[in-house]
This record gives C-alpha cells, sequence and structure tokens, in this order.
C-alpha cells in the first residue's frame, strides 16, 4: 500500500514579501522533495515580491484578511463539529493564558489569536491539510498551535531571532506540543536548550541558492573600491556602527559605501551621513528586487553587515544577504554576534568585529581593505566552500523534508 503524501501548509507573517525571501524560496524548493505544499500570510505583504514570485507560490490565504465575525463563526461552527478537539484547545489556551498573566497584551493577543485559529482550522480542514510548517515562533506559530489541536495533525516551527529572543513567550509549550521545533544556528538551539533540551530541537539552516549565487572568476578591479550593504535598515543589522567607523579610516582609502534597503532607520543614517560628511562617499540605492541581487554583488570589493543587538534585545540570526554575497565570492566583514560566527570565521571565511564596537569595526574595514588579491582570494575560496557545506538551501530543505515525513 502506497504512503499517502504530506499535505503541507507553510504560514508566516507575511508571504510573499520582499523582506523575507528565505521563506518563500524554501517553500518552493521544498515542493521539490515529494511534498505537496499550499502557502498561508498571517498578514497582506506590506512590499510584495514580484510577480514571477507570487506566480511561483499560488494562491496563499491570508488569515488576517478575513473578518472578526468570520472568527467567530467558525469558533462555533468548529465547536458543533468536534466539541471534544474544540473543548481541548480551549483548555490549552487556559493553561496558556496562566502562563502569561491573564491581564496582559499577551494574553489579549492569544485569544484573538485563537478564534483566528478557529477560521484557520476551517481552511485546513477543507484543503485536508495533514501538517502545518510555521515560520516565526510568535504569532504565526500561535495560530498554527491551536489551529493544528482543533484539527487534530501536527505542526512545527522554524524559530529565527526577534521571535526568541524579543517575543520569546511560551517557548517551552511551544517547543514540547510541536511535531518538531527547528531553528537557523547552533546559537538560536542552545538558547532554545534552557526552555527544554529533548530531541525535538533541530537545526535547519536558512540557505542560499547555488544555481542563483554562481563564484564569479575574479575580483574586480575598482578604482575605487565599492562596499555593499543590503538589508532592511534597522537598528540590529548595526549599519549605523559602519557609518560612524567610516571617519575612523586611514586618510587614504578609496571607497563607495553601496546601501540597499529602507526601513526606518533611513532618515537617521542619512542624519550620519551629513555628520560626519560621508555624502561622496555613501549611496542610498533604495529596495533592490532580489533577481536583481547576484549581478549588484558581481561587482563589489566587500560586502559588510555589522549587526549588533537593537534597544529591544532583538539581534540577527545568520544573514541570508552574507551568504549570498560569500558564494557570490565577495569578502564579507561583519561581527561576532548571535549566529554569525557560524558563517562568518574571522581571517577565514571573512573578517570580523566585536559587535557594536565602532572602533573594532573601522580596524576592520581597515584590514580587509588594505589586504592584498592573495588574501581575498583565500578567504573567498574557503567562503564559497563553507557556504556550499553548510547553508545550502537544497541539503537544508532536504532536510526540512524528512523531518515533515517522519
Amino acid at each position: 500500500m502506497s504512503v499517502r503524501k504530506p499535505k503541507v501548509l507553510f504560514l508566516a507573517p507575511e508571504i510573499p514579501a520582499l523582506s523575507a525571501t528565505f521563506v518563500y524560496k524554501e517553500l518552493l524548493k521544498l515542493r521539490s522533495f515529494n511534498t505537496d505544499v499550499m502557502a498561508a500570510s498571517v498578514h497582506l505583504p506590506k512590499a510584495n515580491a514580484t510577480q514571477d514570485v507570487k506566480d511561483a507560490i499560488g494562491d496563499v490565504y491570508v488569515v488576517y484578511q478575513q473578518s472578526f465575525l468570520n472568527f467567530i463563526i467558525s469558533f462555533f461552527v468548529m465547536l458543533f463539529s468536534n466539541p471534544l478537539k474544540m473543548l481541548q484547545t480551549i483548555s490549552l489556551l487556559i493553561r496558556d493564558l496562566f502562563s502569561t498573566g491573564i491581564i496582559t497584551r499577551n494574553s489579549a493577543g492569544l485569544v484573538f489569536r485563537f478564534l483566528a485559529a478557529c477560521g484557520f482550522s476551517r481552511y485546513l480542514k477543507k484543503h485536508e491539510i495533514t501538517h502545518v510548517h510555521v515560520h516565526f515562533a510568535h504569532v504565526p506559530t500561535d495560530i498554527a498551535m491551536y489551529a493544528a489541536k482543533i484539527v487534530g495533525i501536527n505542526f512545527s516551527v522554524q524559530a529565527h531571532a526577534n521571535d526568541i529572543f524579543e517575543r520569546g513567550y511560551l517557548l517551552k509549550q511551544k517547543i514540547n506540543r510541536a511535531k518538531f521545533f527547528s531553528t537557523i544556528s547552533d546559537f538560536n538551539r542552545e538558547y532554545l536548550a534552557k526552555f527544554d533540551g529533548n530531541q525535538k530541537l533541530k537545526i535547519v539552516r536558512c540557505g542560499v541558492d547555488e544555481t542563483k549565487f554562481r563564484p564569479r572568476e575574479e575580483q574586480p578591479k575598482n578604482k575605487v573600491q565599492r562596499i555593499g550593504v543590503l538589508g532592511r535598515l534597522v537598528e540590529k543589522k548595526g549599519i549605523h556602527i559602519l557609518l560612524e567607523a567610516l571617519p575612523k579610516l586611514k586618510e587614504d582609502s578609496s571607497y563607495v559605501i553601496e546601501i540597499v534597503g529602507d526601513g526606518p532607520e533611513k532618515g537617521k543614517l542619512e542624519s550620519l551621513v551629513v555628520k560626519h560628511e560621508l555624502q561622496d562617499k555613501v549611496i542610498f540605492k533604495g529596495v533592490m528586487a532580489n533577481n536583481k541581487v547576484s549581478q549588484w554583488l558581481q561587482n563589489l570589493n566587500f560586502f559588510v553587515l555589522p549587526c549588533v543587538k537593537d534597544c529591544n534585545g532583538d539581534m540577527d540570526g545568520i544573514p541570508v544577504s552574507l551568504m549570498e554575497a560569500m558564494l557570490k565570492g565577495v569578502p564579507v566583514i561583519s561581527s561576532n554576534i548571535s549566529g554569525v560566527p557560524e558563517l562568518v570565521i574571522n581571517n577565514q571565511t571573512g573578517f570580523s568585529a566585536v559587535s557594536g564596537d565602532v572602533d573594532a569595526c573601522a580596524l576592520s574595514l581597515d584590514q580587509a581593505l588594505s589586504s592584498n588579491t592573495q588574501t581575498r582570494d583565500n578567504i573567498s575560496r574557503q567562503a564559497i566552500e563553507h557556504v556550499k557545506q553548510n547553508f545550502s538551501i537544497n541539503d537544508n530543505t532536504q532536510y526540512l523534508a524528512e523531518l515533515i515525513h517522519e
């Protein structure tokens, strides 16, 4: 007798969004591993992916696009159609409310997300979903956790960064209830182990597509060295540290900084450029579609992302943009925060500085800019091999498929 192929639903805060390309790339790759995958999003994306990506993904169910009346109706529909499962889920919710505190913002959110899960559970049942895989351990996991309980199916979680460091509520409960609870780095796994050190904790790294970011043949011979930055313009990317470090570089340094991305920190970063009189050194290029990134990387001498912990305690996991640059053969400069040292090993696969230290960032930049061709080639070669061995989207998604199919 043939085994039924799992029918999986991917749920994330926004699908397909420019700020979370790793989610839809993993979704599309998973379809090639004998897995039927549909997509759902908590919110409508604020910045949509390109039309070809939307066409490839297909229809996306948006949880919060449904009305509150629909949530209430769904509650009663599911209560009458399967009262035992529904009462068990309500019991689960009540226990969670006591864990987070009855009169708190989190508890109010949990009640709302439970009601949203009632509507979501009807969608799961209608489409005969057998497993829900969730990116981010906060809001999307709340919805999936309750909906999966109502319907009686498994769910799994992929944790990243702010969802466990800044908004890591009910982590012990979520780890225990999930079929497996994966995360992107050894650093994160060690952090999560203090909530529960059981065998459900797995590492599934965000990966890069080797077919889209092929190593370039040689380092570019730019008269003025081009340094690229790519990411959402938020505090945790550490771009303000980079701009503060630039005036401390050696006077004979010849470079131009190209910043790709947009976000709430843009005004602050532009002010730093004016403050340090860097207008002829720093260019803000705005948002760039993911299918344009490889060509942009082609002509960079370096890629820099000096990640930091922000004022709320949030920090990056392991930015995919670093992986893409490294696979392309661009030497990278980053910092020793979170899981980044698992990717950027100082003087081996890149240049690294103490996170949040302006002087250390300047020293690392000076070291990189003054390095010779052989040093850059050696670092690039080791970086390419490291990314291929540990951060391949193909290998990591295949492992994800195995976990789901078990």
